[in-house]
């Protein structure tokens, strides 16, 4: 639930209010998506800070601060009249707010709640957490057609202070033993210990800790020039806009069969091998893009990148726990996240130069050569992942 709130009213919410802002205030919509840009750049570099604290003291206390600090952006935000205010409430209230709550968090809670069934409880979660898209955004758009977007932001505002923030107080708890308890609610504890693993800087030594960043920053290179260009993409390929968005609409659909085919071959195949699979499917579905002439072709592309994209969020949370263990798994997923979180944020100023001097089909080509290349570094045997 909280995870649904959290994307809810960041991430999908976004791209609703940037005509009625447009509208009334008169940004230029470059402007505007500035402040989103600066949301991935702050909520991931704050991740840094804020994964020593994780792994110390738990997310109860930082998801708890993190709805608190997204309400109380939105309730500001409902009542800005310039653009500085928009731009430094969105990236700087809403992106630390978003770096306590969105997965990177939730998924240190997983790891450190389940073992033997770790990937299925992080596929649950992400299964979960993708109807996030189809919920927010047919209700912030029905909210901001008959309320306004200021009233919307308000409502939303209220949605985290009085649903997510409870739940995150009254339900987190850091580790099963804290409660007497162990992971997979075992009988008796076993090697999945809050000690066992990698120290970050044992970690940051590690062949398997750069050779796995660089595949993710290539992947979500790739992802984010897609995720931001598709929709402009098709309607130049003479698709109508309202018919565009509602087909991209449907790609939080798409990526429930990727998550859900994790829980199933979670325990039988590699997670590397997997993740390597993954990407290489969504390079596969830029190809769809690329040659889409109709709404057959861009349906058949949203649904297979949907189902590939998909699949990497409990594979990368999945990963990092079993070659890095539980005992510095939030620092190390944050160190890592702000690198792939600067590699994602030059995704569209890149793609963005090269779509204005060789189109669409050069970018999505470079974006096609990072999936590739991702797989291949995420498929390089490891003999030995972690320095004494």
């Amino acid at each position: 639930m909280t995870t649904i709130i959290s994307y809810g009213t960041s991430q999908y919410l976004f791209g609703l209010l940037v005509a009625p802002i447009s509208h009334e205030l008169g940004w230029s919509n470059a402007a505007i998506g500035a402040a989103y840009s600066g949301t991935v750049l702050v909520s991931g570099l704050a991740g840094v800070a804020l994964g020593r604290a994780l792994d110390r003291f738990g997310a109860r206390v930082l998801m708890s601060l993190g709805s608190v600090l997204s309400g109380l952006a939105l309730l500001a935000l409902s009542r800005v009249h310039t653009l500085v205010a928009f731009d430094l409430l969105w990236a700087i209230g809403l992106g630390v707010g978003t770096a306590l709550t969105y997965y990177p968090v939730s998924f240190t809670v997983v790891a450190n709640w389940f073992d033997r069934r770790r990937a299925a409880a992080l596929s649950l979660l992400t299964f979960l957490g993708a109807l996030a898209s189809p919920i927010a955004y047919p209700l912030a758009g029905w909210s901001i057609a008959a309320f306004g977007w200021r009233e919307t932001l308000v409502l939303l505002g209220c949605v985290q202070l009085c649903i997510a923030f409870p739940l995150h107080a009254l339900v987190v708890r850091r580790h099963p033993e804290d409660l007497g308890l162990h992971p997979d609610g075992a009988r008796e504890a076993g090697s999945w210990t809050p000690e066992s693993g990698a120290g970050f800087s044992r970690a940051a030594r590690s062949a398997s800790f750069w050779l796995l960043t660089g595949a993710l920053s290539l992947a979500y290179f790739g992802s984010t020039v897609i995720l931001l260009e598709h929709v402009a993409y098709l309607i130049a390929r003479g698709i109508a806009p309202p018919l565009a968005a509602t087909i991209v609409g449907l790609l939080g659909i798409a990526y429930l069969p990727g998550r859900w085919l994790i829980a199933i071959l979670g325990a039988r195949v590699k997670t590397a091998t997997l993740l390597a699979a993954a990407f290489v499917l969504e390079g596969a579905g830029v190809v769809l893009l690329i040659y889409s002439r109709d709404v057959a072709g861009a349906v058949a592309y949203i649904a297979l990148f949907g189902i590939a994209y998909g699949a990497t969020a409990p594979l990368r949370a999945a990963i990092v726990a079993e070659r890095f263990g539980r005992h510095d798994y939030g620092t190390i997923f944050a160190g890592q996240n702000a690198i792939v979180a600067i590699a994602s944020a030059l995704g569209p100023i890149v793609a963005g130069r090269i779509i204005d001097v060789a189109g669409f089909s050069a970018a999505f080509l470079v974006c096609i050569a990072a999936f590739i290349a991702a797989a291949i570094l995420i498929s390089l045997p490891l003999r030995s992942p972690i320095p004494p």
